[in-house]
């Protein structure tokens, strides 16, 4: 396939040479690709295509990387990915690190050709060896995961190193995952918690949820709850579930030498993320409401938690919802039924596939203690 699409490049710039040199194509130098930038910020397509058409027979990089990428997206032209291959190949042999990326993108998704990871890592390598954070971060993950060449996770952490100097947000967070489990070199806590932190301030939620974790345990740095609670809200605000769960287990199990217990925000908290079907943040939300923490007591919407978290896998509410029963009386039950019966209804509409996971109602079982709120890290 790379003999192939150099010959055709090859073949498209012996054209474009004889168009020259028979006068049919206006000096490279009278074209303006600003024309085409201009309008392609304004939206305004047609004229943009028109102007990068004009730019790429003559030759000029940037317009035929810009022209490969309308046609690759799509914008203002129907899809073409064979054009758009095309079109970067030209630019990227003119060393536009961009097009070279781009280039490497379709091959290693198979955008329009078959799938080459050959072909990507190739591509890949030329962004990457020009400086290009986004084909440092690619190589990088193709030794990760051996993928056109073999697993070289030495390799991997090199390449994220390059990238994560230059800000990249996905190669600061990979750099700590490997070395928090030891990949590519020794393991070492204290460098992935600050990989994880540099990510986690650019905005991974990933990164931002592992900082969290690992300041509310003491691992790589001294025990922060504070901190624990800054990354699990980043995280958690973002839409990340498992943080809104975690962060509601913080504010939960506070104490007041590091971070106050705070049950009104653990009742926000658990209230997202059960409404998104997590079911540990459902069984304390059942016990947030059976005990009153931070609300008013309410029985039957304890009961129904209780009900829904066992529905999707907690094992433990089973327990905890048939002692709330003996507390509950037929009418109070009767509601708490209804409600679940309406939650259920509205969660399918919503997540139709994600039902095939829950189980019927529970029967009834030897009555035993819940667990004391705590963290679950």
């Amino acid at each position: 396939m790379l003999k192939s699409l150099r010959l055709r490049l090859s073949l498209r710039a012996v054209l474009i040479t004889l168009l020259l040199s028979t006068g049919l194509l206006r000096p490279a130098f009278a074209y303006d690709v600003q024309i085409g930038l201009k309008a392609f910020e304004d939206q305004d397509y047609q004229t943009a295509m028109a102007n990068f058409t004009e730019g790429a027979m003559l030759g000029h990089a940037l317009a035929q990387f810009n022209l490969a990428l309308m046609f690759h997206q799509g914008i203002g032209t129907p899809q073409d990915f064979e054009q758009a291959m095309q079109l970067y190949g030209l630019s990227a042999q003119q060393g536009i690190t961009q097009a070279q990326f781009n280039l490497g993108l379709m091959y290693d998704r198979g955008d329009g050709v078959a799938q080459d990871y050959r072909e990507a890592y190739y591509w890949y390598l030329q962004a990457a060896e020009a400086g290009s954070p986004d084909g440092q971060y690619a190589v990088g993950t193709m030794h990760f995961y051996g993928q056109g060449r073999r697993e070289n996770f030495e390799e991997a952490l090199r390449w994220y190193q390059e990238a994560a100097r230059q800000g990249h947000r996905d190669s600061q967070y990979n750099l700590g995952v490997m070395y928090l489990n030891g990949l590519g070199a020794e393991a070492n806590l204290t460098v992935a918690l600050t990989w994880f932190s540099m990510a986690a301030d650019s905005g991974s939620a990933d990164a931002q949820y592992n900082a969290a974790v690992m300041y509310a345990t003491g691992r790589g740095a001294e025990r922060d709850l504070v901190k624990a609670r800054d990354y699990f809200t980043m995280a958690a605000e973002s839409g990340m579930r498992d943080a809104q769960t975690q962060l509601g287990m913080l504010y939960a199990s506070g104490n007041e030498s590091e971070l106050p217990r705070n049950y009104e925000q653990a009742l926000f908290w658990f209230n997202r993320s059960a409404h998104r079907g997590d079911s540990t943040a459902q069984f304390f939300l059942g016990r947030i409401y059976s005990e009153g923490l931070g609300t008013e007591q309410n029985l039957p919407m304890a009961h129904m938690w209780y009900e829904i978290s066992y529905r999707f896998g907690y094992e433990q509410a089973v327990r905890a919802m048939n002692r709330l029963r003996g507390e509950m009386n037929p009418d109070q039950l009767s509601q708490s039924q209804l409600m679940g019966l309406r939650w259920m209804t509205q969660y399918a509409i919503r997540y139709p596939s994600s039902l095939r996971n829950t189980r019927e109602a529970p029967s009834d079982v030897t009555v035993e203690a819940s667990p004391p709120v705590r963290p679950v890290i």
